[in-house]
């Protein structure tokens, strides 16, 4: 053939392409693109191994016509056979649609998740592609038979781990899932042994707080337990978590009272009953047929900051914990009233109903201190991860496993000291 030597060439060039292109990925200096990183570099490293063999294969046929035939199938097999695009994709659609549908046609019907039964694998992932946040891309790094590392970005924390596949294509162990399951797990198993209730203690019987009553914009009642020490103190507006009321801040508002600040711990509709208390606002919002999501609240947080600001003539520090903490931080964003944000474990828990934290955290230009448990902290950490703090902005990372939300603070919980000192270090700058 004429040319070979040029055609050779140009073929272990494009194998050499494609090998640094490897290097580059390994290096992760590459993006982590699927086209760019996976399938191209094979194609490259394919075709330029066509052209160092089709040169042998002309001038050698009848000698090496078997061995380059063998050879070939086995490359292209096993190209093939790792390309693993189709099941991710569905994957990702699955995610976008918040069903299964696209994805179950994948799924062996040997996956399980841990020791957990078989029969429980369709409803888990059902509950994974719903609950989780907006999957921004997912993308595959690498692969070989049986198994892809793949790299998931969704809003709020980034994530790699394998899937492993039968020699079917179909997937028989979701290691994201199973993470995800295990860290559940830990997490109740770390509430189950921790501080189960407030106790407000002589502090309690020092500190009474009042009822106090406001109309949410709906017309709802909103419903209060004042812990008033001096009007020309400052106000901090504490707000419970998910299933919870305002008793979450029983032991907490008397410490407040103490150290010199006005507390207004309020039910949102969003909530039910918790230390033996009814969440009355809740009860009122489900009698009148308002809905009590959680992402309805955030009109009983504005009620509640204008119910304050009118009262003491200030603007006010608002608390949150759990989904409470995300609203506080979204209303914190545009409302002049609020001076200042604690949040306890916000997250991005509302869907498409409202922005990405990672939105507001790079607009917000009040002081804020954000903390969560430490198995939270790294998602948090990238939720603020594209903006700049400012002055008085911080994260707080307990030494400890820490807790979700400000249960973390409650007497005789583990480490409360440590989130105590955060909260007080923050107070006492913005004052």
């Amino acid at each position: 053939m004429k040319n070979s030597n040029t055609i050779k060439k140009i073929g272990y060039a494009l194998m050499i392409i494609a090998s640094i292109m490897t290097l580059l990925r390994i290096m992760d200096i590459l993006p982590r693109d699927y086209y760019t990183t996976h399938d191209l570099r094979n194609y490259i490293f394919l075709a330029g191994a066509l052209l160092v063999v089709i040169p042998q294969f002309y001038i050698k046929f009848k000698q090496k016509r078997a061995t380059v035939i063998v050879l070939t199938l086995f490359s292209s097999a096993t190209i093939f056979a790792q390309d693993y695009s189709k099941q991710i994709d569905a994957f990702a659609k699955s995610f976008a649609d918040k069903t299964t549908e696209a994805i179950q046609p994948y799924m062996s019907s040997k996956l399980q998740f841990g020791q957990i039964p078989i029969a429980n694998t369709v409803p888990i992932m059902g509950n994974i592609v719903k609950n989780l946040p907006k999957l921004n891309s997912i993308s595959i790094i690498e692969s070989e038979q049986g198994k892809a590392k793949v790299a998931y970005d969704f809003v709020g924390f980034k994530n790699e781990s394998f899937i492993h596949f039968d020699d079917k294509g179909k997937m028989t162990k979701i290691q994201l899932v199973e993470d995800l399951i295990n860290q559940e797990a830990e997490a109740r198993r770390q509430q189950q042994n921790s501080v189960q209730l407030p106790t407000p203690g002589e502090l309690g019987k020092k500190h009474i707080s009042i009822k106090v009553e406001f109309l949410a914009p709906d017309g709802l009642t909103v419903s209060g337990n004042l812990y008033e020490v001096d009007k020309n103190k400052p106000i901090i507006l504490l707000m419970h978590q998910a299933g919870y009321n305002r008793m979450e801040y029983a032991d907490i508002a008397p410490k407040l009272n103490e150290m010199g600040y006005n507390c207004l711990a309020v039910d949102l509709r969003s909530g039910g009953p918790f230390a033996g208390k009814p969440n009355n606002t809740n009860t009122r919002a489900t009698e009148k047929g308002l809905k009590p999501e959680m992402i309805d609240a955030q009109q009983d947080i504005a009620a509640a900051i204008d119910f304050l600001y009118k009262k003491y003539n200030q603007n006010v520090i608002v608390w949150g914990s759990s989904f409470s903490s995300s609203l506080a931080l979204l209303e914190g964003v545009n409302n002049s009233k609020v001076k200042g944000i604690i949040s306890f474990s916000p997250g991005d828990y509302f869907s498409d109903a409202a922005p990405s934290l990672a939105t507001v955290f790079s607009k917000i230009d009040k002081p804020y201190l954000v903390t969560s448990s430490k198995a939270e902290a790294e998602t948090l950490k990238a939720l603020i991860n594209d903006s700049k703090l400012k002055e008085n902005q911080s994260q707080f990372i307990p030494t400890s496993n820490g807790f979700h939300g400000s249960r973390a603070l409650w007497e005789g919980q583990e480490g409360a000291e440590d989130y105590w000192n955060a909260v007080t270090d923050f107070l006492f700058k913005i004052e």
